[in-house]
């Protein structure tokens, strides 16, 4: 009978997989051919060992392979493990077990195993590809502290389609753990992600805006000041237009929340998104309307947004001080950078990392 190895993960279907009582069954098989690969690649590194590190090691790749499976089986991509025949895989393959094997940080270790599933998925000698392969080198010599760095700056570059615009709060309370670990963050930190090509310099003669400019203008629809149940309802009364479907779900481009409905909930975070789904349904004629509703509720200042966060979290001080200071402000990240901080956002908000083709475009400045 062959060898099985079960890892509690949840309901999967998948044709290398048995399901169990909730447990799934890789194919010992299967295992045994993908460890074997991962043990001869690093024969050369063991044998430099002592007993007691070899035997350590050994315990790590054998982490390291459950948590791979782990993944591929969630997302239902366990056919990907064929491409660890490819020569070009094994060849990335070498850092990315030993940067597991050496990284303690948890966290650091989990994002590898994300990392190189994008790299299963290349197929060819891409601009992607090789953006990965850079980020296989990098990462594990990152600190929790300098990953979370990249990661804000991240933020500067990216605006998150929400279906909804208070979806935004819960987004900002689940990028908690990166804001934490911003106040051990050091003038080394910033040296060291700019000597291993995460960023760029920002030039040019137009000016550098704050952080919270740039969060204003990518959440223009969500920072507004509050609205009253009363003062919407005779909006609606005069354009009945504002209470239509205008997505999918079913809903109006505004309703109120709130124990007293005092937030006014738009159908997105950002009106440019927003005006785009108005357009590809047809419904460009709305558009006025909303720009009426933003007349009614002013966009906050940069200090209310500041204030805003902080009520979040406290140590989103500490994210506002290290993106306004002048070691910063004239930094932008790279696409290698871009690259890491999206998916490490993506991975604390449950949400899709950018697609590397879109980090071609410059910041907005």
């Amino acid at each position: 009978m062959s060898e099985i190895h079960k890892l509690q993960i949840g309901d999967i279907t998948d044709s290398n997989l048995f399901i169990i009582n909730g447990n799934v069954a890789i194919d010992g098989k299967v295992y045994g051919e993908i460890k074997n690969i991962f043990l001869e690649i690093l024969r050369n590194d063991f044998e430099k060992f002592s007993m007691q590190a070899a035997e350590q090691a050994k315990t790590e790749l054998e982490n390291f392979l459950e948590a791979l499976f782990e993944k591929l089986a969630k997302e239902k991509l366990t056919s990907l493990v064929e491409n660890f025949k490819l020569p070009a895989v094994q060849v990335s393959l070498h850092d990315t077990l030993m940067g597991y094997i050496v990284t303690e940080d948890i966290h650091i270790k989990y994002f590898i195993v994300d990392v190189l599933i994008d790299r299963l998925k290349m197929h060819d000698n891409t601009i992607e590809t090789s953006v990965i392969n850079d980020a296989i080198k990098i990462i594990p010599n990152l600190t929790l502290p300098t990953a979370c760095l990249i990661a804000l700056m991240a933020l500067r570059h990216q605006a998150v389609v929400m279906p909804f615009s208070f979806m935004l709060e819960s987004y900002f309370d689940q990028l908690s753990p990166i804001i934490d670990n911003l106040k051990d963050v050091t003038k080394l930190d910033v040296e060291y992600i700019k000597q291993n090509n995460c960023t760029a310099p920002i030039t040019g003669i137009f000016p550098i805006d704050s952080f919270e400019n740039h969060l204003l203008r990518q959440y223009d629809l969500f920072f507004r000041q509050k609205g009253t149940l009363k003062k919407f309802n005779e909006f609606a009364e005069i354009h009945p237009e504002v209470r239509f479907c205008v997505n999918d779900a079913g809903s109006c481009m505004v309703s109120m929340s709130g124990e007293n409905s005092e937030h006014w909930q738009f159908c997105d975070a950002n009106s440019t998104f927003f005006y785009n789904r108005l357009r590809e349904r047809q419904q460009e004629y709305l558009i006025p309307l909303v720009e009426k509703l933003k007349k009614d509720m002013p966009i906050f200042s940069e200090r209310e947004v500041r204030e805003y966060l902080i009520s979040i979290n406290s140590n989103w001080s500490f994210a506002f001080d290290l993106l306004n200071s002048e070691a910063l402000r004239k930094l932008e990240l790279s696409i290698l950078g871009k690259y890491i901080g999206s998916k490490l956002i993506s991975k604390h908000t449950h949400s899709n990392a950018l697609p590397i083709s879109n980090f071609s475009n410059p910041i907005a400045l």
